[in-house]
């Protein structure tokens, strides 16, 4: 593995994107939904905006957007027919196709920005081999150890290899030591959370402190949205720092600031603590969360559930790679009910392996179903039940993008 055969076919393609502002998104959690943030937040200020995201949901579209819609099935195909044209024989990668197809499809648009997400680590990742303007790290936790080592250190070390000699870091919080020494050995602008931007929380509401050209703007109000608070702060910042670019100011004001704001309260991320809307349905949500580091986050909602007095269930499965047993130690204090089912793919983790994890770590009621559309119906009739009994319970069905995609087309057809 390596980016010497990607950068082979990607010099051929003799694709020129100089003009158009690259930023690089890596992290273990975070980079979709900040990569969306950034986006929404370009468009509402009136910048033509590209993004190449992964994985998908339910469409191969998905990755590729410009200016908020996703690319057509024509424009993929011709974009894919012609890296094959420019491959010669070169062996590519299904994600190495992809990220040389979105390219083909992005960098001839003449956008204002070209919103990038990291697949998997940084420094080896096929999107990394064009030079960004500004690279954002929003998080290293533990997560690919096969790929990317089993230490924090080792993981930011990976992550940091996106950053470029004198250009602009934006990192989230809590960073390892190794993402500050290379951030140091290429005399990188680092603008970190909670250090150079953070929340100034007051008795009514919160106000933000972003860095705008080595000075301080506090803005009032922050987004309300059901997302990591040092999420929306890098995505903030990095709106900040484009945005001050893109218009050689040194400074936003506060209606541009609140149009950021608003924009970022209207989005909706599928696959992110997204609500399930249905006729029927009461509290029931899915997340794409897989690693401790995201648990941690999800049990900050499952948390607010509880001083609701509500009930709480899991329906939950893995992939085999996955720290199972991590993800629901941390939430099995929290958990009544926990309802499991296999994943549809050769990645996943076996029923009764999840069972093991599931009863080790120490969560209580524990059901295991053979497919997902059992375990789901299952945990909805425990919901039509308790709520007739005055016990509202909330629903998470979370674990993969896997388990998102089944388990909305199954409420799709769900009566």
């Amino acid at each position: 593995m390596g980016l010497a055969r990607i950068k082979t076919v990607f010099n051929a393609l003799n694709l020129n994107y100089h003009a158009t502002k690259i930023v690089l998104v890596a992290g273990t959690n975070g980079k979709g939904s900040t990569v969306a943030m950034i986006e929404a937040s370009l468009l509402s200020l009136g910048y033509r905006v590209g993004t190449y995201t992964s994985p998908h949901i339910f469409s191969y579209n998905e990755r590729v957007r410009i200016d908020g819609e996703n690319v057509s099935d024509s424009v993929l195909v011709q974009a894919f027919e012609r890296v094959e044209s420019f491959r010669q024989c070169v062996p590519l990668t299904y994600f190495e196709y992809g990220t040389l197809a979105a390219f083909d499809i992005l960098f001839p648009e003449n956008l204002d920005v070209v919103l990038l997400e990291v697949g998997l680590g940084g420094r080896l990742d096929a999107v990394n081999i064009v030079e960004p303007d500004i690279s954002i790290i929003t998080s290293v936790g533990i997560d690919h150890c096969d790929w990317l080592g089993n230490t924090v250190e080792k993981i930011g070390t990976e992550k940091a290899g996106i950053l470029r000699h004198n250009s602009l870091f934006i990192g989230g919080e809590n960073m390892p030591d190794t993402v500050f020494e290379i951030v140091k050995s290429l005399s990188c602008k680092a603008l970190m959370c909670r250090n150079d931007f953070n929340v100034i929380s007051n008795d009514y509401s919160k106000d933000i402190c972003l860095d705008l050209d080595s000075t301080k703007s506090i803005f009032h109000g922050f987004p309300s949205v059901l997302l990591p608070e040092s999420n929306v702060l890098v995505s903030l910042q990095a709106v900040a720092c484009i945005f001050n670019e893109l218009n050689n100011i040194k400074n936003i004001d506060q209606p541009i600031y609140e149009k950021i704001v608003n924009a970022i309260e209207s989005l909706k991320l599928p696959g992110r603590l997204e609500k399930i809307t249905h006729k029927k349905m009461l509290d029931v949500y899915v997340d794409v969360g897989h690693n401790p580091h995201a648990a941690e986050f999800l049990k900050l909602f499952l948390l607010e559930s509880l001083s609701q007095r509500k009930k709480i269930q899991i329906v939950y499965s893995s992939l085999i790679d996955k720290d199972a047993f991590s993800i629901l130690e941390i939430l099995s204090p929290l958990v009544d009910r926990c309802v499991l089912t296999q994943l549809i793919t050769e990645r996943a983790m076996p029923i009764d392996c999840l069972v093991d994890n599931a009863v080790k770590s120490g969560m209580k009621n524990v059901l295991s179903f053979a497919s997902l559309n059992d375990a789901v119906s299952d945990a909805l009739l425990f919901s039509f039940e308790s709520a007739k009994r005055n016990e509202p319970v909330l629903t998470l069905i979370f674990g993969s993008f896997y388990i998102v995609e089944a388990a909305k087309r199954f409420f799709e057809t769900y009566d």
